[in-house]
């Protein structure tokens, strides 16, 4: 494997780890998935009542792409776990935080699925609205 992509998986794992803390330091029991990508997704995370599935993204520029069977495996488990998908994306040197954006607001492509960071700002959620989305539920 050559060094750049090794630098890249590096960085996406450490994307990874800073939403498993950030969930954990709001009580949430959160796990990063070693053998993520086309098989299972990269974090899951829930308190007893709410689950969350995350495909993690990161990106210099400002499109994501993502691979249709990603998508395909992410709706898959939260489908068998009753949880709630998200794609987690962080746009490097433009937010100082992650944005989750529900898969209805990705564009499909042939193989692929696409996200711009126009959309992900107009439609993404901070972690703090998707937490606080999920605990009005629980009061209804």
């Amino acid at each position: 494997m050559s060094a750049k992509i090794e630098d890249i998986k590096a960085a996406g794992i450490e994307h990874e780890r800073n939403l498993v803390n950030a969930l954990r330091k709001r009580g949430y029991m959160a796990a990063r998935l070693q053998s993520s990508g086309v098989s299972l997704p990269d974090v899951i995370a829930g308190d007893g009542e709410s689950v969350f599935v995350f495909e993690v993204k990161s990106s210099q520029t400002t499109n994501i792409k993502i691979y249709k069977r990603q998508i395909w495996t992410l709706k898959n488990f939260a489908y068998k776990f009753n949880a709630l998908p998200f794609i987690a994306v962080f746009f490097i040197g433009r937010r100082l935080n992650f944005l989750f954006v529900q898969l209805k607001d990705l564009k499909e492509y042939d193989k692929m699925f696409t996200l711009d960071y126009n959309t992900a700002c107009l439609k993404g959620k901070d972690l703090g609205e998707i937490i606080s989305n999920e605990l009005q539920k629980k009061l209804i």
